[in-house]
C-alpha cells in the first residue's frame, strides 16, 4: 500500500521527531567530512577523514531514519531521492546548506503532495504515497537523464 500520514499519532510523531533530530545533528557535525568525501576518497583521506567510518555511519544513519520513519507512515516514495536532488541544483553541493536545506524541501513536498492528495478528488483522500510517486518519478528519471555535472 502506498504511505499515508493521516493515521499518525502525536507520540509516533515525538519519536520520529527525536530519531530525525538526532540524525541531523549526526550529519551536520559531519557535514565537512562529507564535502570532503564529494571532492574524493583519496582527497578526505588525505584532508584525515576515515572515509570507511563515514560511510558506515551515514548508511547506518540513512537506514535508521528510512526504517522509522517507513514503520511508522508507510511507503512514500521518491521524497527522499529527489529532494537533495532539487536542493543541490539550487543551492550547489556545499553539505552546511544542503544537509538542511534538503530537509526542509523534503518537508515541503509532503505538505504540497498531502493537501493535494486531499483535495483533488475531495471527499475521497488519495494517498501521500500515491502522489508523491506520480510527481516524483518522472522528476527522478528527468534527474536520471541529465546525470549530475560539476
Amino acid at each position: 500500500t502506498f504511505g499515508d500520514i493521516g493515521r499518525v499519532s502525536w507520540k509516533d510523531l515525538g519519536i520520529m521527531s527525536v530519531v530525525v533530530g538526532i540524525s541531523l545533528i549526526y550529519f551536520m557535525f559531519n557535514r565537512w567530512n562529507y564535502n570532503a568525501l564529494d571532492s574524493g576518497e583519496e582527497t578526505a583521506k588525505g584532508l584525515g577523514v576515515d572515509v570507511e567510518k563515514v560511510r558506515l555511519l551515514g548508511m547506518f544513519v540513512s537506514s535508521l531514519i528510512a526504517a522509522v520513519i517507513t514503520s511508522f507512515v508507510g511507503i512514500i516514495g521518491f521524497i527522499g531521492l529527489v529532494a537533495p536532488h532539487i536542493m543541490r541544483r539550487l543551492i550547489g553541493g556545499d553539505h552546511r546548506f544542503l544537509i538542511p536545506a534538503s530537509s526542509v524541501m523534503g518537508g515541503l513536498i509532503l505538505l504540497a503532495s498531502d493537501t493535494l492528495g486531499r483535495t483533488i478528488i475531495s471527499p475521497v483522500v488519495l494517498p501521500v504515497g500515491a502522489i508523491t510517486s506520480f510527481l516524483g518519478a518522472p522528476i527522478f528519471l528527468y534527474v536520471l537523464s541529465r546525470g549530475y555535472k560539476r
